[in-house]
């Protein structure tokens, strides 16, 4: 072969992948976290006060009937408090946290159901705090509950089950109560959440008047795996 020919067949050369190769979907909501955080700490103390009052889910709302709010933010404020963050520090972790596990959940699913099983944890999350605080005068804020939830839904991806014939599929619940691996890494998540809102070493406690909502962390994380086989097609055997 002359030097000057360009190669072919196997030999031709074939485009690297990309360098940052995170799904669409999963930048655009980090995205969004970020840019909402941004311009609420840009725009003052005013606009902060004001996206508490609109967006931020407050257990009172639903027994205070003179309790100051707008006319049905009791309700849409299950979803809504998850745009708003009590930090950056808050903001960043819960952003890693959703690039390391939404990116396998969202190559799985693809966008839409990407979006309706974290909507959907955050949700689960959101009532979970709100019945725990039944009637209390707290602001809950924070995308922790869809987060864990996309953890939650990891779990089947990350201890998948190689089929006899080839190809892989995720785990199904029997073979996650079996394996050990799943088992210890839940154990994991749910004693870092319990001791992270027992002791405040990620900055508040809810042995304080500030509080990490722990319970959408464990709501979140139980409706993420729920809306995993929900949305997930049948698993067949190994």
């Amino acid at each position: 072969m002359s030097e000057h020919n360009s190669p072919r067949g196997n030999w031709a050369p074939s485009k690297p992948p990309p360098a940052f190769n995170v799904p669409a979907v999963v930048a655009a909501v980090i995205a969004v976290l970020v840019a909402v955080h941004a311009g609420l700490w840009l725009a003052g103390e005013d606009w902060q006060v004001w996206s508490l009052y609109a967006l931020s889910l407050i257990p009172a709302r639903f027994t205070f009937p003179g309790y100051p709010m707008i006319p049905g933010s009791q309700y849409w404020t299950l979803a809504t408090y998850m745009l708003l963050h009590g930090s950056w520090m808050h903001l960043v972790f819960n952003c890693i946290w959703l690039l390391i596990f939404g990116t396998p959940v969202a190559r799985y699913f693809g966008v839409a159901k990407f979006l309706l099983l974290s909507a959907f944890s955050g949700i689960i999350g959101g009532l979970c705090s709100l019945f725990l605080h039944w009637g209390q005068v707290t602001i809950i804020v924070g995308a922790s509950g869809a987060v864990m939830g996309l953890m939650g839904a990891a779990i089947p991806l990350m201890y998948g089950v190689r089929l006899a014939h080839g190809g892989w599929r995720p785990a199904s619940i029997g073979e996650l109560l079996t394996n050990r691996r799943a088992l210890v890494f839940t154990a994991v998540v749910m004693a870092i959440t319990l001791f992270s809102g027992g002791t405040g070493w990620t900055g508040n406690s809810f042995m304080a008047d500030s509080s990490i909502a722990w319970e959408a962390h464990i709501g979140g994380f139980i409706g993420g795996i729920f809306a995993f086989y929900v949305l997930a097609p049948r698993m067949r055997p190994a």
